[in-house]
């Protein structure tokens, strides 16, 4: 992995290198993450737990919408089979102490990721892709660009409490009063659609 230059000093393990050449420096390490959320470097699989899960913990998404991996000041480009994250639960109420919503208001999900947070749903990111499931973005922790998680089978089922599958022309997502279409397409900002770039 590259290490990130000092913006204001150029201190770092990438002063005074020229950039394209660090560039592939970060391309060339063979680091992927496979659909069910294994990392791998070449072909061995990365099978020690704190390793993961600061791996987990570091993944981001480049200004150019490519998803990155950080551990402290290195950081590389990764290679993705799906999503960077996937949703293992969702749950309704409390999240981070608070007090679960009035019944006046509409009910807020949680999602709980692989990388150990527990996030609010933004429904809008919501959508079905054709044979692969539900997917949904997340702020990543260290920027806050979208990143893409796919909910996992357990969390498909638990998120089926507020899912209208036989509504048409498309299934529904229901909180409360309120209701999102499930489309097939990935909504601008999503973090699954490379020609879209993320927010800055």
């Amino acid at each position: 992995m590259a290490e990130e230059t000092d913006a204001k000093n150029g201190e770092g393990a990438g002063a005074g290198i020229d950039p394209a050449l660090l560039d592939r420096l970060r391309r060339g390490f063979p680091l992927r993450l496979d659909r069910l959320g294994a990392f791998w470097i070449g072909d061995e699989p990365v099978t020690h737990p704190r390793v993961i899960d600061a791996l987990r913990r570091g993944l981001d998404l480049s200004e150019s919408g490519e998803v990155t991996v950080h551990l402290g000041p290195q950081w590389c480009y990764l290679r993705v089979d799906d999503c960077p994250l996937r949703v293992l639960g969702v749950r309704e109420g409390e999240r981070d102490g608070e007090a679960a919503p009035a019944a006046s208001e509409a009910p807020t999900l949680d999602l709980l990721l692989d990388d150990g947070r527990r996030l609010p749903l933004d429904p809008a990111t919501l959508w079905e892709e054709p044979g692969e499931g539900l997917r949904c973005a997340v702020p990543a922790a260290r920027s806050g660009r979208p990143l893409a998680a796919r909910f996992t089978n357990r969390g498909q089922i638990e998120l089926a409490e507020w899912l209208d599958l036989e509504a048409e022309p498309r299934p529904l997502l229901r909180l409360g009063g309120r209701r999102w279409v499930i489309n097939e397409v990935a909504p601008a900002g999503s973090g699954d659609d490379p020609d879209d770039p993320p927010a800055a």
